[in-house]
């Protein structure tokens, strides 16, 4: 029977002083994420907080306020990357389609392997997203929850495979991304996908 779908939730803000941003500083913070994000996966780690700014449009001092740290701002990213998918999936569960599982599963697998670096980043300063950001977490894996049982009533997902098995093979597939150095996210996700299907005998 299929669960109802959990209820879609706002991207986390950063408070300032316990109080939330006001409009002008969130836009401005959006904007240095976006930029961000651009910038780490078309030219790496090594972008400077000031070329993030430029790329922005917006002075140094606004980044190093919102982000004091390449580290702050990495998180901010990988955060803001979840809030995104967790939007996707939330319009994915709206709809009747059957497939939406693989549609939201590929989506998620080239997310991750397009900012392999940061979470790489993250991953070796010991930041954990599910802790960092356990409702997000939380509600992404409940809407792939809800479509996984809607692909198994259509016989389209293998019987056996729980929504925890799903999540850790999406993470093991950023680590066989490392590996192979530069998949394709859509034959990586392909041959992982696959596996989740229902097997002929």
């Amino acid at each position: 029977m299929n669960q109802p779908p959990p209820e879609p939730i706002s991207p986390p803000a950063a408070p300032v002083r316990g109080r939330e941003l006001r409009a002008d500083a969130r836009r401005n913070r959006e904007r240095v994420v976006a930029a961000a994000q651009q910038l780490f996966a078309t030219e790496g780690l090594g972008v400077s907080l000031d070329e993030v700014a430029r790329r922005a449009g917006v002075g140094p001092g606004t980044v190093h306020r919102h982000f004091p740290t390449k580290e702050a701002l990495y998180l901010a990213v990988s955060i803001d990357q979840i809030a995104q998918l967790v939007a996707e999936a939330s319009t994915l569960t709206a709809t009747d389609d059957p497939a939406a599982l693989f549609t939201l599963l590929s989506r998620m697998i080239a997310n991750g392997i397009e900012n392999i670096l940061v979470k790489s980043a993250l991953s070796a300063i010991g930041f954990d997203l599910r802790t960092a950001a356990p409702e997000l977490a939380h509600t992404l894996t409940a809407h792939v929850e809800t479509l996984l049982a809607r692909a198994r009533t259509a016989d389209l997902a293998r019987d056996d495979v729980t929504p925890r098995e799903i999540m850790a093979l999406i993470a093991g597939a950023l680590h066989a991304a490392a590996y192979a150095g530069e998949p394709s996210p859509s034959h990586l996700g392909a041959i992982i996908l696959d596996g989740l299907r229902p097997q002929v005998r």
